[in-house]
């Protein structure tokens, strides 16, 4: 009952605040309409047909050729492209689960036209250069990758005559699994484009979900939310609080749709140019919760953790933001 609540306060929400809607809705519709499914619907069809090729290779072929094509459309095509090839691959066992969630992190980010086209030029005006803005956003996931095969080859060390002895057990069962997979037939390119067309929707679904609370976010007036509750009665605490929300609310802007709120961030005059500069490079790293939802959307119905993919987004981004008022 409680649940059936809840939503029944969120439509009275909409109802009462409909401009915000409107506009929050307008705004994302437009974003996705514009500039995401003119920039990213081409790199998804073109990577549907790579997956699909990679997959009718011989099954030990798969997994070099698989990592490679994750990585190279997770870092040059964007959200949430990186996501969406982990999930294929680990579906078909191009590659194992734990490698897809280590490539997870590192493979769905930004794309660099977003970050030249937008962030650099639009939002910060050029005050700082592309490749500055790359290396301090990559470093943090350069460390994390190699930290990651650090460990990985440690474990591979300590087991290793453990794991000889099973792999040659395996590999009579990987030949009938290989004579498995040439007999398939070809992915029918009907459900391919039906594939895209969903993750596409579900993309632009998210971007209008976050862009209408980035807009309530915004709408707060606190200082007469903070008259109505507070109990403060000194003129300099009440502005000190209403400050610090101000810049919460700012911040959580951003930290909700990245497109739309780094604007806002821009914009605002209560941070430094320099802090200006990290927070919203910093958010770029993170992609925001709209990039969380999406990620999650074409995740789905895998065993890959995407809260261990949310803590480790959370310390590459904390680490550009210190990286970057470190070197700015």
């Amino acid at each position: 009952m409680s649940v059936i609540f809840f939503y029944m306060l969120i439509m009275l929400a909409l109802i009462s605040g409909n401009e915000i809607v409107f506009k929050g809705a307008h705004d994302g519709l437009m974003l996705w309409f514009n500039s995401v499914i003119p920039l990213l619907l081409p790199f998804m069809l073109i990577s549907a047909l790579i997956v699909e090729k990679i997959q009718n290779l011989p099954k030990e072929k798969q997994k070099s050729y698989a990592i490679l094509i994750t990585l190279f459309t997770g870092i040059f095509c964007g959200y949430p492209l990186g996501a969406k090839n982990v999930s294929e691959f680990v579906k078909n066992k191009s590659y194992s689960k734990s490698t897809g969630e280590y490539l997870l992190p590192l493979c769905n980010n930004c794309s660099p036209m977003f970050l030249s086209g937008y962030i650099i030029f639009s939002v910060l005006n050029k005050k700082i250069t592309f490749f500055s803005a790359i290396a301090l956003i990559y470093i943090p996931y350069l460390i994390y990758i190699l930290c990651v095969i650090a460990i990985n080859k440690t474990k591979s060390y300590i087991g290793q005559n453990k794991s000889y002895s099973k792999s040659i057990s395996n590999n009579d069962s990987l030949i009938g699994i290989k004579s498995n997979k040439e007999k398939k037939a070809d992915t029918d390119s009907n459900k391919i484009v039906t594939s895209i067309i969903i993750q596409i929707t579900f993309v632009g679904f998210y971007i209008i979900i976050c862009s209408v609370i980035s807009e309530y976010i915004m709408s707060i007036d606190v200082l007469s939310l903070i008259n109505k509750v507070n109990f403060l009665h000194k003129i300099d605490l009440i502005q000190f609080n209403v400050e610090i929300l101000v810049k919460a609310k700012t911040f959580l802007s951003g930290f909700t749709e990245i497109t739309k709120g780094a604007m806002i961030i821009a914009q605002s005059s209560l941070f430094t140019e320099k802090h200006k500069t990290a927070i919203i490079l910093s958010l770029t790293s993170f992609g925001g919760i709209s990039a969380i939802l999406q990620t999650k959307s074409v995740i789905d119905g895998l065993d890959i953790s995407l809260k261990k993919y949310v803590i480790i987004k959370t310390i590459c981004a904390s680490a550009t933001y210190g990286l970057s008022l470190a070197f700015m």
